[in-house]
């Protein structure tokens, strides 16, 4: 068993500049002890060396004086510390420009890439095909290093002021495509109608794949100890992600980015783990600021609840770092992570939905996914999600689920489509799933998709039938937007909610001429499947109307879990929608429940939060004991028939000993 599968971590990233190479390794250690990191990750190789390389092909730190990073790694391994070594090959300095331009991308214009005093190496040049591996081998063999993490793998279109730059248009780009392709010169424009363009991005993500694939065999033959870690789930032992900030990010804002990455993961994969890295900095641009404090713990407290490793970074080292205000936030939740570590290293999900992410087909279908993500949560359903493109799992999966949710999927391969058809299991469709394959989605769903609604604008739902619909007693249509397409459901399913057509508007003496259609809003096949030509999801994540959540999750009551609210089910839970609840097995008979306060975010801004109170039942388990996680020990928390759980601050933990019944 290799040391990153046996217990969850505690990393602290320090992106290493040039100047730090001169650091106090004894003072970095100290403190690395003090926030109780046990792994951490500081910059090795690639654009600057932090060790006094013997190879040509990357440049030392002019600020080395010593061998920076072996003395580091000696000193953390001596206080039982590991090390990341971290390594960035997507550029290298511009003095290798004039002996080497065959390792570099060339801009749409021909021109070298460059940003400050580097220029971007490109995926298929010899530098990334070759150098990196001699880099890597320079480092493993002479450090007993315990990863590796590669920083922008892959191909990059934008420097990093947001500049395009374009599809590579270098040598080994044309000659390696035209191998691939059968002959095609390389695309100049991003266009998804152009067969081209579609062949470079499957050419892209496979010469992407190729060399992680050949830089994971490399490490693993040098030290198959060594965890290999970067933004991807193949080739990997660690999938790295990031909660992060940007000042010009559009809203709405995402506040459980922490907790959906890790999940993306932990709950797809059986052998690699999440290190979902929080983010200190507001942006790119200002990594010398931190976001608020809660915001930075309720990040942390998301990685640790979902199951994952804690990591978090700051840019340089502690000392010269400007803003400390979250260095005790961060702190706090290490040390608690490093009290129960053993219950969070065994965090397993016991959700009977499983949310499929739809990674890779478009924003829309990430915001559909987003949005039911987030009705999930505030409805405190038990849910697990997987990766959409792990198809082979998902089929393996199939059964195991008293629900599973496709937001805004493009395709299924016939494996996993024939699995979920077979499968006893409740299949819902939102946001338009499988709408580009007529003859799959007949089968799941025995609907038809006809043409768009245009324009959608204007039109209403009818929420009817009201025996289904308990949430719109007093409300009997709802806006309908974004796309909709006509549907032909097959004789046997029922079907809900008549769309009401749009009507003439502007002054009110005009707004008139509503009509109810024969079209519905949503088609059941009773005991099968549920489908909206439409998108909830994505409704309730960009506009925010509860109307959109509570169609969906009449719906799912009615015809996906087919029970009333609180029945069934391991936990039923009286809470408010700020109130996140999580929810795993963590050993024999031993269940942890999790809360994560978000009750101080108004949107855009992180406040302390309110305190609340949570009610939990048990329908499916009989419970024993329940106790309190506090930092100075467990507490007993009184459990007869209902649990009441105070929460003042952003988090709380229960560790419930209970038996299924």
């Amino acid at each position: 068993m290799s040391w990153w599968t046996e217990k969850r971590f505690r990393m602290i990233q320090n992106n290493l500049r040039d100047i730090d190479a001169g650091m106090d390794v004894e003072a970095y250690v100290e403190t690395l002890k003090e926030f109780g990191a046990n792994v951490c990750m500081v910059g090795c190789g690639g654009i600057t060396a932090f060790h006094p390389t013997r190879l040509e092909c990357q440049k030392t730190s002019p600020y080395l004086k010593d061998d920076f990073f072996g003395n580091l790694l000696r000193r953390c391994h001596e206080n039982g510390i590991r090390v990341i070594a971290r390594f960035d090959f997507s550029k290298t300095h511009i003095q290798f420009l004039t002996t080497h331009p065959e390792w570099f991308s060339k801009s749409i214009q021909g021109e070298p890439v460059l940003y400050n005093d580097t220029a971007a190496a490109c995926v298929n040049g010899p530098y990334q095909q070759e150098c990196s591996l001699q880099i890597l081998e320079e480092v493993i063999s002479n450090y007993p290093v315990d990863g590796v993490f590669f920083n922008m793998f892959g191909y990059q279109t934008r420097d990093y002021s947001g500049r395009y730059v374009g599809i590579c248009q270098c040598e080994s780009c044309r000659k390696r495509f035209a191998l691939y392709s059968g002959g095609m010169e390389l695309p100049t424009q991003e266009n998804e109608e152009d067969p081209v363009y579609r062949k470079y991005q499957e050419f892209r993500k496979f010469t992407t794949q190729d060399l992680l694939e050949k830089i994971y065999r490399k490490v693993k033959e040098l030290n198959p100890e060594t965890a290999v870690c970067t933004y991807s789930s193949r080739y990997v032992d660690l999938v790295r992600s990031e909660s992060n900030s940007a000042v010009d990010r559009p809203l709405p804002f995402w506040a459980m980015e922490s907790e959906s990455n890790v999940s993306f993961v932990q709950e797809t994969f059986n052998n690699r783990f999440s290190s979902n890295c929080v983010i200190n900095a507001v942006d790119i641009f200002y990594r010398f600021m931190g976001v608020s404090p809660y915001l930075n713990e309720l990040r942390l407290y998301g990685d640790m609840a979902a199951g994952g490793n804690l990591d978090w970074c700051i840019i340089g080292g502690f000392e010269t770092y400007p803003d400390k205000m979250n260095f005790e936030g961060t702190k706090r939740v290490f040390r608690f992570h490093k009290k129960y570590e053993d219950i969070f290293s065994r965090l397993q999900p016991c959700g009977e939905i499983l949310l499929v992410n739809p990674a890779g087909d478009g924003e829309d279908a990430r915001k559909e996914y987003l949005g039911i993500y987030k009705m999930l949560k505030e409805a405190h359903l038990p849910f697990e999600v997987m990766d959409g493109r792990e198809t082979e799992l998902l089929a393996e999966k199939a059964d195991a689920y008293r629900v599973i949710i496709l937001p805004g999927i493009k395709e299924l391969p016939i494996k996993a489509a024939q699995a979920l058809e077979k499968s006893g299991t409740v299949i819902i469709g939102t946001g338009l799933a499988l709408e580009k394959d007529g003859t799959l989605l007949t089968k799941l769903f025995s609907v038809t998709l006809k043409e768009k609604l245009e324009p959608v604008r204007g039109s209403y739902m009818l929420t009817e039938p009201k025996s289904v619909f308990r949430h719109f007693g007093e409300r009997d249509w709802v806006y309908l937007d974004k796309e909709y397409r006509y549907m032909e459901p097959e004789e046997g399913n029922r079907n809900y909610m008549p769309l009401i057509s749009a009507s003439m508007y502007g002054p009110p003496e005009r707004c008139f001429g509503h009509e109810v259609t024969e079209q519905s809003c949503v088609s059941i096949r009773e005991g099968k499947s549920v489908y909206f030509p439409w998108m909830p999801g994505q409704l309730y994540y960009s506009q925010g109307y509860e109307d959109f959540k509570n169609l969906f999750l009449d719906v799912l009551w009615k015809d996906g879990l087919q029970r009333e609210p609180g029945q069934g089910g391991l936990i039923s839970v009286e809470a408010p929608s700020c109130a996140e609840v999580l929810f795993h097995r963590c050993g024999e008979d031993k269940y942890l429940l999790q809360i994560l306060n978000y009750s101080g975010f108004n949107g855009t801004t992180f406040s302390e939060p309110l305190p609340l109170e949570a009610s939990f039942t048990f329908p499916g388990l009989e419970v024993k004991k329940a106790q309190c996680l506090e930092a100075d020990g467990k507490r007993k928390i009184a459990c007869d028939g209902k649990l009441k759980v105070p929460v003042k601050g952003l988090y709380k933990a229960v560790l419930i000993t209970a038996k299924e019944r």
